[in-house]
């Protein structure tokens, strides 16, 4: 089981960890406005991290992806607002110098001021957000302090490892990193028409363009790997340098420790087969091609409770602050006056929308046959037999 040492207190101070902006407001929550520029910073966010999977559907507003993050982005904000409002209610304050343990608590619990910098990087955090993350942090901390107090004894922690001993039971696992080189031929089509925006190109030329940008990408990949066959030591200089799986890239390429079940097929089958120390041919996946190197390996067992019991008291803290949070959320939005001065992000109509989207889509399985496992049905030749 692996139990994450996180900066914020749970998922409901994620909403705090948003900037302010301009603009007129989409929602009001007790006579304060709720801004689209609020909404559009957190919606951009999701919408980098996903763009090279999703292609259009996630920039199209109205995919089943976008409404399902857009219900989610506001339900955050709105919980931002009401905890903002009840932290100028009850006149928390924080000092410098609760900043400045925060800080150190942070840097502990991930290992060091280096890990927090590759952290940083990888999450695209400056200096300057991560402060403000830690005041919002201290903050919610001082507010659930307000309520209650959550205190974790010795035996809560040891019970729970001994109730829950299968999660902390590992399977075999290796650790590896990998050069990734995105190589989507959907997505690659997607950014063809996207950049065609006069409509010239005929289905022929496109699928021409397509292919080529698919070779192109797979001629890099090779010229990568016949670097590495003559330097194999260069394989964290030439993942920081080509690497497009950015998170990974500034680490060298590496992804820690992982299962078979938690990578798609062909990556997991090539970074298991490998002895450590040794680099991949080229390995193609959904995302792209992919050069590994295997660098460690762990066999299944039991963790001890020394080795798990600070994680365990984390998580056991977390999970008690977060009920205290949740609860009083739910309390302050039951008395709160909100309005939706956009009815697009009214929560109620955008399930409805997502309601539409997921019925639209289980049709089009449906007609393609996806749904029971059947070849692909041709839509164009069905509709040139009617």
């Amino acid at each position: 089981m692996k139990i994450a040492k996180v900066i914020v207190t749970s998922a409901l101070s994620l909403a705090l960890l948003t900037g302010c902006g301009g603009g007129k407001g989409i929602i009001t929550v007790n006579g304060e406005d709720i801004t689209r520029a609020q909404y559009n910073e957190l919606y951009k966010k999701i919408e980098k991290s996903a763009a090279g999977f999703l292609g259009k559907d996630a920039k199209n507003p109205d995919s089943l992806y976008s409404l399902i993050n857009r219900d989610r982005i506001v339900n955050e904000l709105i919980a931002k607002k009401l905890l903002e409002q009840e932290l100028t209610k009850r006149k928390i304050k924080i000092t410098e110098d609760d900043i400045k343990a925060q800080r150190v608590r942070i840097v502990e619990a991930i290992g060091g001021e280096e890990r927090l910098k590759e952290l940083m990087t990888e999450n695209g955090i400056s200096e300057k957000q991560l402060e403000e993350d830690i005041i919002n942090e201290v903050k919610i901390d001082k507010l659930v302090e307000s309520i209650t107090s959550v205190k974790i004894s010795d035996k809560e922690v040891k019970d729970y490892y001994n109730k829950n001993k299968a999660q902390f039971n590992t399977p075999d696992r290796v650790r590896a990193s990998h050069i990734l080189i995105v190589s989507n031929p959907e997505v690659i089509r997607e950014e063809v028409i996207e950049k065609d925006k006069k409509g010239t190109l005929s289905a022929a030329q496109i699928d021409e363009k397509v292919n080529a940008e698919v070779a192109k990408r797979l001629e890099l990949t090779k010229e990568i790997r016949a670097k590495l066959a003559k330097n194999p030591d260069d394989f964290a200089k030439l993942a920081k340098e080509y690497s497009e799986d950015k998170g990974s890239a500034v680490k060298g390429g590496d992804l820690g420790f992982f299962t078979r079940e938690s990578m798609v097929k062909p990556f997991a089958d090539a970074a298991f087969n490998l002895k450590v120390g040794t680099i991949s041919d080229i390995v193609v996946s959904e995302y792209g091609n992919h050069i590994i190197l295997t660098t460690d390996r762990s066999k299944a067992g039991l963790q001890p409770f020394d080795k798990v019991e600070s994680d365990i008291r984390v998580y056991l803290e977390q999970t008690k602050k977060v009920a205290v949070l949740q609860k009083l959320f739910e309390g302050l939005k039951a008395s709160a006056k909100i309005t939706f001065n956009d009815p697009s992000f009214d929560p109620e109509n955008i399930q409805v929308k997502i309601r539409e989207g997921a019925m639209a889509q289980l049709k089009m399985e449906k007609e393609l046959g996806l749904d029971k496992g059947l070849p692909p049905v041709d839509l164009d030749k069905k509709k040139d037999k009617k």
